[in-house]
């Protein structure tokens, strides 16, 4: 099985820092909108919550990954790709921040999907601050 580690580094009353580790078992394959952070359940906001993306760091080896937050049925929401070898500050400040647009059947669950990570010796870091509600 595939690892996924996140760790909380900061989880203040208007923001969250997290560290998020993620390691191929050389036989699971993808990951398919894994759930970094549900506000609810590891934050104990209110059922509705919506986090804002500030700022993203990554640095991946061997896979590429694209981030969103987790709608349901019948809404289409905003991705972001992070490509391997691109390894730079991404900050969504400047504009307001990245916001959750997963309508209203969406969780407000921030989930990741990956692309190659098939190798044991893919691997990647990913720091995420994101604006609470």
């Amino acid at each position: 099985m595939n690892i996924v580690t996140v760790k909380t580094l900061l989880s203040g009353p208007r923001h969250i820092i997290l560290a998020v580790y993620i390691r191929s078992d050389g036989a699971t394959g993808d990951l398919e909108k894994e759930t970094l952070v549900d506000p609810v359940a590891d934050l104990g906001l209110k059922p509705g919550s919506r986090l804002t993306l500030e700022c993203l760091v990554h640095n991946f080896s061997g896979f590429d990954a694209c981030i969103e937050f987790e709608s349901g049925l019948t809404s289409n929401n905003f991705k972001w790709v992070l490509s391997e070898g691109t390894d730079s500050e991404i900050d969504f400040a400047p504009f307001g921040g990245l916001i959750d647009d997963s309508g209203l059947d969406g969780t407000g669950k921030l989930q990741i999907t990956t692309t190659g990570l098939s190798a044991s010796t893919d691997q990647g870091s990913l720091l995420i601050k994101a604006r609470k509600p």
